[in-house]
């Protein structure tokens, strides 16, 4: 016996339908002169640098690692000179990553893929010094820049396991503090949709993938239906000791 949807339960979102409210979305963007934000990265001779150890006190061995601690110590004051030469993990590199494009990134392991996604986005360890001109949309990077234009996602999630994707979605969105961009593209569709008395297939999934949902924030909703994970908006992240999401719905989370 086919299962029937219960009394105000939301129709099912299906591909075709988020297909169509992705290009409604943008066609409202469009329409309201919303432009979708672009960050141009530039980079001119950046080279990354870092201290080794050199002689034979470079492997972690205990004893190795105790004469170490010492020497440091001694170093700080001046005592002597510790035993260490510069290796540029990256090595003036320029080069430009244009906006609204998905940027290939190849090397082999250990070749320095991740310390340089890490500079271009300011995560460096404190370890590693940064050389070089890096900018966003023209503007040198420095302390002053905000946070939201640059981001790094490392190969590992980390979530609060004990967290729905809902709340995790809406504590991201209060903490980042999102604009009322959705808001105004959805009372535009609700305008129109008022107006127009016709039968539209797109106004009409627009429509459904914004009303329908247990939470009030429009946001959360719309980066929901975005990103596929309507299936699983009360499940628990999860982690190693707990069930949850998977791991391709949890990197979409991430992002």
């Amino acid at each position: 016996m086919a299962a029937t949807m219960a009394e105000g339960e939301p129709p099912p979102f299906t591909h075709e339908d988020n297909r169509r409210f992705l290009q409604m979305l943008r066609d409202k963007k469009q329409m309201l002169g919303i432009g979708s934000p672009k960050v141009e990265v530039q980079f001119q001779d950046l080279t990354v640098e870092t201290y080794v150890r050199i002689g034979r006190r470079e492997l972690p061995t205990l004893p190795n690692c105790v004469v170490n601690a010492a020497q440091e110590l001694a170093s700080y004051s001046h005592m002597c000179t510790p035993r260490k030469r510069a290796v540029k993990i990256i090595n003036a590199a320029s080069g430009t990553i244009r906006p609204s494009r998905m940027t290939l990134l190849l090397g082999a392991p250990g070749s320095g893929k991740t310390t340089f996604l890490k500079a271009l986005a300011g995560k460096l360890d404190l370890s590693l010094k940064r050389k070089g001109k890096l900018m966003y949309n023209g503007d040198e990077v420095n302390s002053s820049t905000p946070q939201h234009m640059h981001a790094y996602i490392s190969q590992y999630d980390l979530h609060h396991a004990e967290m729905t994707v809902r709340e995790t979605i809406d504590f991201a969105s209060n903490m980042l503090g999102t604009n009322n961009e959705f808001e105004m593209i959805g009372e535009a569709a609700r305008r129109k949709h008022d107006v127009v008395n016709e039968v539209d297939k797109n106004l009409d999934s627009f429509i459904k993938a914004t009303t329908f949902g247990e939470g009030r924030n429009l946001t959360t909703n719309y980066i929901i239906k975005i990103l596929g994970l309507s299936e699983c908006t009360d499940t628990l992240v999860g982690d190693e000791m707990r069930r949850g999401i998977s791991g391709g719905q949890k990197k979409r989370l991430t992002i």
